[in-house]
């Protein structure tokens, strides 16, 4: 994802030192706007991923939080059986 970025970052350098030398013909452009656009996309294709690697995130810590709780419950009972049979 920060790649991604990254190449976006250089490419607007790129188009922006084209444009300052002011040489640039057609197919220049219309290769950067190319390369705008592949960068556009995979910036996007990247957040999407973000996105997706997000709620997976939420679903692991949601399953975490249950274990914990079970687990939590498991003990309390067991602490319980084992003061149950000291006082027999």
């Amino acid at each position: 994802m920060n790649q991604s970025f990254k190449r976006a970052a250089m490419l607007t350098v790129v188009l922006s030192a084209a444009g300052l030398a002011g040489c640039a013909s057609t197919g220049d452009i219309d290769e950067l706007r190319a390369d705008l656009a592949a960068a556009n996309s995979a910036a996007e294709q990247a957040a999407a991923d973000a996105a997706s690697a997000k709620a997976d995130a939420a679903a692991a810590r949601a399953a975490a939080e249950a274990a914990q709780t079970s687990a939590a419950e498991t003990n309390e009972k067991l602490d319980r059986m084992f003061k149950k049979s000291m006082y027999k």
